[in-house]
Protein backbone atom coordinates (compact mmCIF):
# COMPACT_ATOMS: atom_id res chain seq x y z
CA UNK A 1 0.00 0.00 0.00
CA UNK A 2 1.50 3.48 -1.14
CA UNK A 3 2.55 5.37 1.68
CA UNK A 4 0.40 8.50 2.19
CA UNK A 5 1.53 11.62 0.13
CA UNK A 6 2.93 14.89 2.35
CA UNK A 7 -0.47 16.82 1.10
CA UNK A 8 -2.45 14.27 2.50
CA UNK A 9 -0.61 13.75 6.32
CA UNK A 10 -0.91 17.77 6.37
CA UNK A 11 -4.32 17.93 5.45
CA UNK A 12 -4.61 14.95 7.76
CA UNK A 13 -3.22 17.46 11.11
CA UNK A 14 -5.17 20.72 9.46
CA UNK A 15 -8.65 18.67 10.28
CA UNK A 16 -6.95 17.34 13.47
CA UNK A 17 -6.07 20.80 15.19
CA UNK A 18 -9.87 22.47 13.41
CA UNK A 19 -11.45 20.05 15.10
CA UNK A 20 -9.80 20.20 18.89
CA UNK A 21 -10.00 24.50 18.31
CA UNK A 22 -13.43 24.21 17.73
CA UNK A 23 -14.02 21.47 20.71
CA UNK A 24 -12.30 24.21 23.13
CA UNK A 25 -14.16 26.86 22.01
CA UNK A 26 -17.57 25.12 22.74
CA UNK A 27 -16.17 24.62 25.89
CA UNK A 28 -14.38 28.36 26.59
CA UNK A 29 -17.38 30.22 24.79
CA UNK A 30 -18.83 33.23 25.82
CA UNK A 31 -21.18 32.79 28.69
CA UNK A 32 -24.57 34.96 28.97
CA UNK A 33 -23.82 36.99 31.98
CA UNK A 34 -26.43 40.19 31.69
CA UNK A 35 -27.99 41.42 34.62
CA UNK A 36 -31.52 40.03 35.16
CA UNK A 37 -34.81 39.89 36.84
CA UNK A 38 -36.92 37.01 37.92
CA UNK A 39 -40.67 37.14 39.73
CA UNK A 40 -42.04 34.75 41.86
CA UNK A 41 -45.53 35.48 41.08
CA UNK A 42 -45.18 36.98 37.30
CA UNK A 43 -49.27 37.70 37.12
CA UNK A 44 -50.69 41.33 36.44
CA UNK A 45 -52.05 42.54 39.69
CA UNK A 46 -50.02 39.97 42.08
CA UNK A 47 -49.38 41.38 45.50
CA UNK A 48 -46.43 40.94 47.34
CA UNK A 49 -44.20 40.11 44.75
CA UNK A 50 -40.39 39.17 45.24
CA UNK A 51 -37.90 40.44 42.52
CA UNK A 52 -34.66 38.80 42.23
CA UNK A 53 -31.92 41.07 40.30
CA UNK A 54 -28.72 38.87 39.88
CA UNK A 55 -25.63 41.42 39.25
CA UNK A 56 -22.67 39.15 38.07
CA UNK A 57 -19.24 40.84 37.81
CA UNK A 58 -18.01 40.94 34.33
CA UNK A 59 -14.98 42.86 34.84
CA UNK A 60 -11.35 41.20 34.71
CA UNK A 61 -9.80 43.43 37.33
CA UNK A 62 -12.44 45.29 39.30
CA UNK A 63 -15.14 44.27 41.92
CA UNK A 64 -18.31 45.90 41.72
CA UNK A 65 -19.50 49.07 44.21
CA UNK A 66 -22.89 50.20 43.21
CA UNK A 67 -25.69 48.95 41.56
CA UNK A 68 -28.40 50.96 40.28
CA UNK A 69 -31.75 50.42 39.36
CA UNK A 70 -34.10 52.52 37.45
CA UNK A 71 -38.07 51.26 37.61
CA UNK A 72 -41.15 51.68 35.13
CA UNK A 73 -42.11 54.76 35.43
CA UNK A 74 -45.18 54.60 32.49
CA UNK A 75 -46.33 51.88 34.51
CA UNK A 76 -45.30 52.18 37.93
CA UNK A 77 -44.99 50.24 41.08
CA UNK A 78 -47.21 50.90 43.82
CA UNK A 79 -45.34 50.09 46.46
CA UNK A 80 -41.62 49.00 46.66
CA UNK A 81 -39.44 47.49 49.95
CA UNK A 82 -36.10 46.98 49.53
CA UNK A 83 -34.47 43.46 51.04
CA UNK A 84 -31.25 44.40 53.10
CA UNK A 85 -28.27 42.88 51.74
CA UNK A 86 -25.15 42.49 54.14
CA UNK A 87 -22.37 45.02 53.61
CA UNK A 88 -24.62 47.12 51.06
CA UNK A 89 -26.17 50.21 51.94
CA UNK A 90 -29.61 50.61 49.89
CA UNK A 91 -31.37 54.46 49.27
CA UNK A 92 -34.08 55.23 47.47
CA UNK A 93 -35.60 58.20 44.91
CA UNK A 94 -39.28 58.93 44.76
CA UNK A 95 -41.34 60.73 41.83
CA UNK A 96 -44.32 61.47 41.82
CA UNK A 97 -46.39 59.13 40.13
CA UNK A 98 -48.43 60.42 36.38
CA UNK A 99 -51.56 58.43 37.24
CA UNK A 100 -52.30 57.25 40.87
CA UNK A 101 -52.03 53.33 41.57
CA UNK A 102 -54.33 51.68 43.81
CA UNK A 103 -53.58 49.41 46.28
CA UNK A 104 -55.23 47.45 49.02
CA UNK A 105 -54.25 50.24 51.56
CA UNK A 106 -55.62 53.31 48.98
CA UNK A 107 -54.58 55.19 45.96
CA UNK A 108 -50.79 55.88 45.82
CA UNK A 109 -49.78 59.19 43.78
CA UNK A 110 -45.78 59.47 44.63
CA UNK A 111 -43.54 56.27 44.23
CA UNK A 112 -40.10 55.08 43.52
CA UNK A 113 -38.27 55.78 40.86
CA UNK A 114 -34.72 54.42 41.81
CA UNK A 115 -33.17 51.80 44.19
CA UNK A 116 -29.33 52.20 44.24
CA UNK A 117 -27.17 49.26 46.18
CA UNK A 118 -23.69 51.11 47.19
CA UNK A 119 -21.29 49.10 48.60
CA UNK A 120 -20.25 49.77 52.06
CA UNK A 121 -16.27 51.54 53.02
CA UNK A 122 -14.08 48.65 53.74
CA UNK A 123 -16.10 45.78 51.72
CA UNK A 124 -15.10 44.48 48.26
CA UNK A 125 -18.42 44.17 47.05
CA UNK A 126 -19.49 41.91 44.10
CA UNK A 127 -15.69 40.39 43.44
CA UNK A 128 -14.10 39.17 40.00
CA UNK A 129 -15.84 36.53 38.61
CA UNK A 130 -18.81 36.34 41.24
CA UNK A 131 -21.93 37.60 41.47
CA UNK A 132 -24.83 39.27 43.97
CA UNK A 133 -28.66 39.01 44.19
CA UNK A 134 -30.63 42.24 44.81
CA UNK A 135 -34.31 42.12 46.25
CA UNK A 136 -37.59 43.97 45.82
CA UNK A 137 -40.88 43.48 47.20
CA UNK A 138 -43.07 45.11 45.11
CA UNK A 139 -46.77 45.56 44.21
CA UNK A 140 -49.20 45.57 42.64
CA UNK A 141 -47.95 44.26 39.45
CA UNK A 142 -49.48 46.91 36.49
CA UNK A 143 -51.82 45.58 33.78
CA UNK A 144 -49.05 45.40 31.23
CA UNK A 145 -47.13 42.66 28.83
CA UNK A 146 -43.50 43.55 30.52
CA UNK A 147 -41.57 45.74 32.88
CA UNK A 148 -38.53 46.88 32.12
CA UNK A 149 -35.38 47.66 34.85
CA UNK A 150 -32.72 49.80 33.11
CA UNK A 151 -29.50 49.13 35.63
CA UNK A 152 -26.38 50.68 35.81
CA UNK A 153 -23.44 48.85 37.26
CA UNK A 154 -20.27 50.71 38.83
CA UNK A 155 -17.41 49.40 39.42
CA UNK A 156 -14.54 50.40 41.79
CA UNK A 157 -11.91 51.52 39.25
CA UNK A 158 -14.74 54.25 38.30
CA UNK A 159 -16.10 52.79 34.90
CA UNK A 160 -19.21 51.70 34.68
CA UNK A 161 -21.90 49.39 32.36
CA UNK A 162 -25.12 50.78 31.47
CA UNK A 163 -27.51 47.77 31.18
CA UNK A 164 -30.42 49.71 29.50
CA UNK A 165 -30.56 48.73 25.85
CA UNK A 166 -33.46 48.04 23.93
CA UNK A 167 -34.55 44.70 22.28
CA UNK A 168 -35.35 45.48 18.36
CA UNK A 169 -34.65 42.54 17.31
CA UNK A 170 -35.46 39.56 19.57
CA UNK A 171 -33.21 37.13 17.30
CA UNK A 172 -30.50 39.40 17.30
CA UNK A 173 -30.51 41.31 21.32
CA UNK A 174 -28.14 44.17 22.00
CA UNK A 175 -24.78 43.56 24.02
CA UNK A 176 -26.23 45.10 27.29
CA UNK A 177 -29.91 44.47 27.50
CA UNK A 178 -32.47 46.43 30.05
CA UNK A 179 -33.24 43.74 32.36
CA UNK A 180 -36.87 42.51 31.41
CA UNK A 181 -40.01 40.99 33.62
CA UNK A 182 -42.41 39.70 31.53
CA UNK A 183 -45.61 39.89 32.67
CA UNK A 184 -48.90 37.02 32.12
CA UNK A 185 -53.04 37.32 33.03
CA UNK A 186 -53.95 35.17 35.75
CA UNK A 187 -55.91 31.79 34.46
CA UNK A 188 -59.39 31.40 35.13
CA UNK A 189 -59.72 30.24 39.17
CA UNK A 190 -56.25 30.95 39.13
CA UNK A 191 -55.57 34.22 41.99
CA UNK A 192 -53.12 36.91 41.02
CA UNK A 193 -50.59 36.71 44.44
CA UNK A 194 -50.64 33.05 45.25
CA UNK A 195 -47.07 32.64 44.02
CA UNK A 196 -45.29 30.88 40.70
CA UNK A 197 -41.91 30.17 39.58
CA UNK A 198 -39.80 32.88 38.78
CA UNK A 199 -40.61 34.40 35.53
CA UNK A 200 -37.91 34.35 32.51
CA UNK A 201 -36.40 37.98 31.77
CA UNK A 202 -37.25 38.23 27.96
CA UNK A 203 -40.44 39.93 26.22
CA UNK A 204 -41.64 42.58 24.47
CA UNK A 205 -42.33 46.26 25.77
CA UNK A 206 -44.93 47.47 27.19
CA UNK A 207 -44.09 51.11 27.18
CA UNK A 208 -41.08 52.27 28.90
CA UNK A 209 -38.57 54.02 26.80
CA UNK A 210 -35.68 51.91 27.85
CA UNK A 211 -35.63 48.18 27.70
CA UNK A 212 -34.03 45.10 26.47
CA UNK A 213 -34.58 41.30 27.12
CA UNK A 214 -32.34 38.34 26.90
CA UNK A 215 -32.59 34.72 28.58
CA UNK A 216 -29.84 33.64 31.05
CA UNK A 217 -28.13 31.28 28.41
CA UNK A 218 -28.35 27.17 28.08
CA UNK A 219 -29.63 25.56 31.26
CA UNK A 220 -27.93 22.61 33.12
CA UNK A 221 -28.77 20.18 30.33
CA UNK A 222 -27.79 22.37 28.13
CA UNK A 223 -24.51 23.24 29.15
CA UNK A 224 -23.94 19.26 29.85
CA UNK A 225 -24.66 18.43 26.50
CA UNK A 226 -22.12 21.24 25.34
CA UNK A 227 -19.57 19.79 27.49
CA UNK A 228 -19.75 16.12 26.23
CA UNK A 229 -20.02 17.28 23.03
CA UNK A 230 -16.83 19.12 23.11
CA UNK A 231 -15.15 16.09 25.12
CA UNK A 232 -15.84 13.98 22.58
CA UNK A 233 -14.83 15.94 19.46
CA UNK A 234 -11.53 16.78 21.35
CA UNK A 235 -10.98 12.49 21.72
CA UNK A 236 -11.91 12.40 18.06
CA UNK A 237 -9.57 14.82 16.81
CA UNK A 238 -6.77 12.89 19.13
CA UNK A 239 -7.94 9.80 18.08
CA UNK A 240 -7.35 10.96 14.14
CA UNK A 241 -4.08 12.49 14.92
CA UNK A 242 -2.47 9.28 16.35
CA UNK A 243 -4.10 7.45 12.98
CA UNK A 244 -2.48 10.42 10.77
CA UNK A 245 0.97 9.57 12.91
CA UNK A 246 0.60 6.00 12.01
CA UNK A 247 -0.12 6.10 8.58
CA UNK A 248 2.60 8.36 7.89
Amino acid sequence: MPAPSRRSRSARRAGAVAALTLALAVVAGPAAAHVTVSADDDRRGAQDVLLTFRVPNEADDSTTVKVEVKLPSRTPLGSVLPAPVAGWTVTTSEVDLDAPVTTDDGAITRGVATVTWTADKGTKGIPVGGFQAFQLLVGPLPDADSLAFPTVQTYANGTSESWVDPVTDPANPPESPAPRLTLRAAADGEAAGAGTAASGTSGDAAGDAAGGGSGDGPGAYGIAGLVLGAVGAVLGAVAFWRTGRRSA
